[in-house]
């Protein structure tokens, strides 16, 4: 789950490196496509803090999937899965484990919806403090004997010394256990080829939240962390040439909208690369439990115009597109709960990006509560919104009751852009093609509008009301 911020410096050394703003990102920016060559925008939700529990596996059932495509009309998942779970012991792989993760991908699948594993940790892994974390095994977690008392609120116990020495071990800081990464690469390697071939696997979200332990920012995400993504692309493509790879940026700083000081990884599969920068999103203030109010929402906006601002450019500099791998935070019953989810909202839509909601799970935090009513964060998520784009998105915004979308030609792209609606009542379609050059259909069941346009139009508008 998500990292709070764990000093204040941290967060004025972001904003010192950039002046907040209200520009959007460049119309040419890079996207997530589908095998069409569609502009993916991926909505969804993460799936879940069950799945870090000891055996690894979310709550869902193949129920849930169909009633989360059918309400909240998501079309991707980020999908937990631990590496205790992966290789409990060094060099051994439970099939079984991943045989259960398979048939749960196979419920997403059946509703269309893309898949993105995300190999999860919190506080390294349950062994590095009592239990308190997941993600590692046992067998590579080593803290040198140092002590860990599990603190709150709970990101606070990153900075126990057992905490810290594990990462150091792992970044293999302390120089000692260059072998962990070496079996984490291999990890992933493994489970690329178990799921190369599975179509509803979008791609591989290397490592939540990467903590640099006794390093951090510039001296951790450049001589460490970048290598370490790129020795992890190139495993996987030794077995998987196409989907893409997610790279998160470390949590200090870039969650509130600091900036990344990750430098470029070289993808290297033939047809050009398929990298995705995917960092968090969580303002300082409500990822602490606080409100949308007063001074909290001040300094929460604050971040939020920091984020518009640096990670579009972090992805710009990088060459890939941008995605929003977790955000949410906040309970239903906090004031301005519904102000922070429909201003997050409008910033995704303005850069034309997707994300993941923490999480599916019912409760305070969740789209349902615990006797599955829609929750504000549900009712908010639950709005008409572009799945797939046949080009170049230029516009995604909400005014007035209306769904407005635009986008240019791209050279390869087939297929229609496809709008999901939350009612199966039939839409009002305006667009800005020549009449009689272009053409849609509404499918009630799906509650998908796709929309052919004139391929000798360069740009185009729909409005679906």
């Amino acid at each position: 789950m998500r990292l709070a911020r764990l000093t204040a410096v941290a967060v004025l050394a972001g904003a010192a490196l950039t002046v907040p703003g209200t520009a959007r990102a460049s119309a040419d920016q890079r996207h997530v496509t589908d095998d069409r060559g569609r502009a993916l925008i991926l909505h969804g939700l993460n799936t879940a803090s069950r799945a870090k529990n000891a055996d690894g596996l979310p709550w869902i059932t193949r129920e849930d999937v169909v009633r989360e495509a059918r309400d909240l009309g998501t079309n991707s998942v980020r999908y937990l899965v631990q590496w205790k779970n992966v290789e409990p012991r060094p060099g051994r792989y439970d099939e079984g484990y991943l045989d259960a993760v398979a048939r749960r991908v196979s419920w997403y699948r059946e509703q269309g919806m893309h898949v993105i594993l995300d190999m999860h940790q919190d506080i390294y892994g349950p062994a590095a403090c009592s239990g308190a974390g997941n993600g590692a095994p046992a067998w590579a977690t080593i803290t040198d004997g140092l002590p860990c008392t599990p603190q709150t609120p709970w990101v606070l116990t990153y900075l126990q010394p057992g905490v810290v020495r594990a990462f150091d071990n792992f970044w293999n800081h302390t120089g000692a256990h260059p072998e962990l990464m070496r079996r984490y690469v291999a990890m992933w390697r493994h489970v690329a080829r178990r799921f190369a071939g599975d179509p509803a696997v979008l791609g591989y979200d290397l490592i939540n939240e990467p903590f640099g332990g006794t390093r951090q920012l510039g001296f951790f995400e450049k001589p460490t962390l970048t290598p370490f993504y790129q020795r992890v692309v190139n495993a996987i493509r030794e077995v998987d040439r196409d989907n893409w790879i997610f790279l998160e940026p470390q949590p200090v700083g870039p969650n509130e909208g600091g900036p990344t000081f990750l430098d470029p990884v070289r993808d290297p599969r033939p047809g050009g690369p398929r990298l995705v920068l995917a960092p968090h999103l969580y303002p300082l203030g409500i990822d602490l439990g606080g409100s949308y109010s007063g001074p909290t929402r001040a300094l929460a906006r604050a971040q939020l115009a920091l984020w518009r601002t640096n990670l579009p450019a972090a992805a710009r500099r990088l060459g890939t597109p941008l995605w929003i791998g977790e955000v949410g935070g906040m309970n239903a019953d906090a004031a301005g709960a519904g102000d922070f989810t429909a201003d997050w909202l409008t910033l995704a839509d303005d850069l034309r990006i997707g994300w993941a909601y923490w999480s599916n799970d019912p409760g305070a935090t969740g789209v349902t509560d615990a006797n599955g009513n829609p929750t504000v964060f549900g009712r908010l998520l639950a709005r008409p919104r572009p799945r797939a784009i046949a080009g170049t998105p230029t516009r995604i915004s909400h005014r007035s009751g209306a769904l407005t979308v635009a986008w240019r030609n791209r050279p390869g792209v087939s297929g229609p852009t496809e709008i999901w609606l939350p009612s199966a009542a039939a839409p009002k379609v305006t667009g800005s093609d020549p009449a009689g050059r272009w053409s849609w259909r509404w499918d009630p069941a799906r509650k998908v509008l796709s929309v052919w346009h004139d391929p000798a139009t360069p740009a185009h508008t729909v409005t679906v009301r």
